[in-house]
């Protein structure tokens, strides 16, 4: 009876002994399978998290890449904005020297006109004019129109000649071969007048054109064309600036 018993015991006892290191087995598996598992999050996690990092990697080199076309339009923005600054630049240069040269003119005019103005009230002739009788003249250097007589003559305080008598003109006409007298009409059918309005006295040869402008020519006078281009007198008389 007792020995039936020890053995059921160590029957017992083997049997709790194999259930006890199947147990630790089992837990090793479980244990290493949920390790596995863990590992398995874990790589799953840093492939993602590189995978953000790539992504964030290849959004900023896409944001810093330019489109050809954009690039394009930014030079030829550039390009554009630069030609413009020049040319304004260059207008705006151009502006300021006209602006300096008309003022450097008006002033030499001003300071011309002084000068004759101050040398006909001393009851002589300004530089450059020669006297005769009780008038200044001045013989210009260049050739003009009729018109453009006139006005030259006007900017220097003075009149496109005009014949008093057949004596100042033929001393005239001995200093040059042909000028522009102050004398016009303004058709074949009207009389000629002096610049002053008076009608004109001496004699005016006509030529076959019937021109509307008379010049001094060679001991007398005659018609032109007033487009035409020739010296001219500017006369000054005292007589009209003593009255």
């Amino acid at each position: 009876m007792d020995n039936h018993r020890v053995i059921y015991s160590e029957m017992n006892l083997a049997k709790n002994s194999k259930r006890q290191q199947r147990k630790s087995k089992d837990s090793k598996s479980s244990i290493s399978e949920t390790e596995q598992e863990i590992t398995y999050v874990e790589l799953n996690l840093q492939n993602a998290a590189e995978d953000l990092r790539g992504d964030d990697k290849s959004y900023q080199c896409k944001d810093l890449l330019f489109p050809p076309e954009k690039l394009t339009a930014g030079i030829l923005g550039i390009i554009c904005l630069v030609l413009i600054f020049s040319v304004v630049t260059r207008v705006v240069i151009l502006c300021i020297l006209i602006f300096f040269a008309i003022a450097i003119q008006n002033r030499n005019n001003s300071f011309q006109n002084a000068s004759i103005e101050k040398a006909y009230d001393c009851g002589c002739c300004p530089e450059e004019w020669f006297t005769y009788s009780t008038n200044c003249y001045y013989i210009s250097k260049e050739f003009k129109t009729w018109n453009e007589s006139v006005m030259a003559c006007a900017s220097n305080n003075s009149n496109l000649l005009y014949i008093d008598n057949e004596e100042e003109m033929t001393f005239l006409d001995s200093l040059i071969l042909q000028s522009w007298i102050g004398v016009f009409r303004n058709s074949s059918g009207h009389p000629w007048v002096a610049l002053h309005g008076s009608t004109f006295e001496l004699q005016i040869a006509e030529t076959e054109y019937k021109y509307n402008c008379a010049m001094l020519h060679d001991g007398s006078l005659r018609s032109d064309g007033c487009e035409s281009s020739k010296r001219y007198y500017c006369k000054h008389s005292f007589r009209s600036k003593a009255s």
